[in-house]
Parts: C-alpha cells; sequence; structure tokens
C-alpha cells in the first residue's frame, strides 16, 4: 500500500513538473494583453480572426472587435476624447486621415516593429499610418446584359447615361465608402477636380441613376439579380460574384490616369494601452497569408510585393491591375483639396430630392 503511494504521489509530483514545463513552453509574448481593433464587420471581420486574431492568440494575446463603419468608428473616438479611447487600432479609409491628423488621435508608429513594412513600397506608409488594402474603383457592368442590348462596353462615366441603360444604373450615395471614388472620377471627367465637385454633380443628374447604393451588399444584390446592370463600384464586385453574375470592370480616364483608389490604412490611436501589441497587429495584417486572404476571400488588393507577385499569376485575378505599374497608373484622390461636409451640402442640394 507504501508503496502504491509512493507511486502515485510521484506520479502527481511528475505531472505538476510537466504541466509546469508545458505551461512555460506555451507562454507567448502577449500573455494577459488585449488588443482592441476598430474595423469593417460582415465577412472581413472572418478574415481578420483566421489571419491575424488567431496568430495573436497563438502569442497568448486576446483581440476585441469594436466593429462598424470608418464614419461610426470616428464618431465613437470623437466622443471619447478626453477619455481612454475606444480602440487601440483602427482600420479606415483614407478619406479619414486629414480628420484624424487634425484632431490629434494619431500615435507614432515605430516602424521598426512592422518588420514586413519591408514588403511595402515607401509611398504607401509612414510613421502615422499603413496601408493595407486598395480598392480598384471604376464601372462595373453585366457583360451579357451589355451584349445583349448592343451597348458599347464603356470608357467613361458619361457613358452610363446610354438611353439603353436607362433605369439599370446605381451611383453610390454620399454615404456610401465609393462615394469620394465616384464623385471625384465624374468630376475629372467633366471638367472639375476634388475642389470642384460641380461639374460631377451635374453628370450625375445626366446619368439618372436608378438607384443609389449604400453598401456593398445591396449593389451586389441588384447587379446578382440583373436590376442593375452597370455600376460606379470596386472591382472587388466581379470577383465576389463570380458564378452568380459575368462582371466586367472598366477604368475611365481620370486626371491623367485611370481608375480611382480607394486606400485602406491602419493607424494607432494616441492614448491607447498596448503599443508592442498594436503594432504586431499591424504587422501581421502584412503578413503573406492575410494579404493573400485580402483578395482570395475578402476582394481587396493588397499592397504586400510578394503577395501582388502571387497573385498576378493567376488568371482569375487578371481583372485588376496587380503590377507596380499598374497600381501606379491610378488615380489617388488629393483630401487635401477634399471637404466632405461641403460635398455632402451640395449633394443634398443638388442630388438629394
Amino acid at each position: 500500500m507504501r508503496s502504491f503511494k509512493r507511486m502515485v504521489g510521484g506520479l502527481g509530483a511528475a505531472a505538476v513538473a510537466l504541466a509546469l514545463v508545458a505551461g512555460t513552453a506555451a507562454a507567448g509574448q502577449f500573455d494577459g494583453v488585449t488588443v482592441r481593433i476598430g474595423t469593417f464587420g460582415g465577412k472581413w471581420r472572418d478574415i481578420v480572426e483566421a489571419n491575424v486574431v488567431k496568430a495573436f492568440e497563438a502569442e497568448g494575446g486576446k483581440v476585441e472587435f469594436v466593429l462598424g463603419q470608418p464614419a461610426n468608428n470616428m464618431a465613437k473616438l470623437i466622443a471619447a476624447r478626453g477619455q481612454e479611447p475606444p480602440f487601440d487600432v483602427l482600420e479606415t479609409m483614407d478619406n479619414f486621415l486629414p480628420q484624424l491628423a487634425a484632431g490629434g488621435f494619431l500615435d507614432t508608429i515605430d516602424l521598426a516593429k512592422i518588420p514586413n513594412i519591408a514588403k511595402v513600397d515607401k509611398a504607401f506608409y509612414d510613421d502615422r499610418k499603413v496601408m493595407v488594402w486598395i480598392t480598384q474603383e471604376g464601372i462595373v457592368y453585366n457583360k451579357a446584359k451589355f451584349a445583349e442590348a448592343g451597348i458599347p462596353v464603356p470608357t467613361r462615366y458619361a457613358d452610363l447615361a446610354n438611353p439603353k441603360l436607362k433605369g439599370k444604373v446605381s451611383l453610390p450615395d454620399i454615404s456610401a465608402g465609393g462615394a469620394m471614388p465616384a464623385i471625384v472620377g465624374m468630376s475629372h471627367e467633366a471638367g472639375g477636380s476634388e475642389a470642384d465637385i460641380g461639374p460631377g454633380l451635374e453628370l450625375v443628374k445626366t446619368i439618372g441613376p436608378a438607384s443609389f447604393w449604400s453598401s456593398s451588399s445591396n449593389l451586389q444584390t441588384q447587379l446578382a439579380s440583373g436590376d442593375v446592370w452597370a455600376a460606379a463600384a470596386q472591382a472587388g464586385n466581379v470577383q465576389r460574384l463570380k458564378g452568380q453574375v459575368d462582371l466586367g470592370i472598366a477604368f475611365p480616364a481620370v486626371g491623367g490616369k485611370s481608375g480611382v483608389l480607394k486606400q485602406g490604412y491602419l493607424v494607432k490611436i494616441k492614448g491607447a494601452k498596448n503599443a508592442a501589441a498594436a503594432e504586431w497587429i499591424i504587422n501581421a495584417f502584412l503578413s503573406d497569408p492575410m494579404q493573400v486572404a485580402t483578395l482570395t476571400a475578402g476582394g481587396q488588393v493588397p499592397v504586400s510585393g510578394p503577395a501582388l507577385a502571387t497573385l498576378r499569376e493567376n488568371p482569375d485575378y487578371g481583372f485588376l491591375r496587380l503590377s507596380p505599374d499598374q497600381l501606379a497608373g491610378m488615380y489617388s484622390i488629393d483630401f487635401g483639396k477634399v471637404n466632405e461636409a461641403a460635398y455632402v451640402q451640395k449633394w443634398n442640394r443638388s442630388i438629394t430630392r
């Protein structure tokens, strides 16, 4: 009996020792650390969960999502001024960067802690922001419907005023993510610019769209059903609806280039905790798995050179511009010349009835 007790006791001690060793081996650099990420919901959240969060959890950390469109999360940040910010890292778009900077919300990013930044063009980042995806904006159109109706492939926004497209065109609402690229693109085409959108709004009225889409999911439903044959929208819709409807993308001339870029960034929020973990998260967004999934699962274009090179080899993505020269040939909006509040006022006076 004593021998049996001694044996059990020995096994118990060994088990405790083994557990301690295993616990030590499993410990990660971010044990007990929580990072809050302000980002989009829906499928994008799932992509971030699979390719960023799981890797962070393997290091012992935890992620809390603050979900919403950039405008919603911007409002949360402003409302929390003077208190602890609602998130440590914010995923936002190019049009919100001036507001974030002017409000003093941006913290410095230690780029030395972002080794994956070496895979990204230097024009895509600085110590206050890191670009993580791009959308390529132009005219999405239904190839079959255009062919059946004898409508030429569009080359400019004004082509959407073709009488054969009456009742079949959708443009982004002023509240939609694609509003800025479309308004700026149409304004340039009609003789205006970022600072003069009047000609673009006149072109909107000339086109006379049947609807104004407010979200990608709403537009995709209309494209898939055939209610909409053409829309000013991003190229990702072509991929997302593959197998449901055969879409093409055209990139109208804008400011001496063609097509308009919309750019997604990660920023670190001033006053947030766990700077090292926040920078780890930013680096993970630039990892090869996340950057490839940005397109294959999300429909946005990655910014990492290796991911772009891999995706260029796949003919399924031939409708996109994935080489450095092609990306350089697309128009980037000068948000220093954009007054969003004035855009909304002019839109409401000119377009909204």
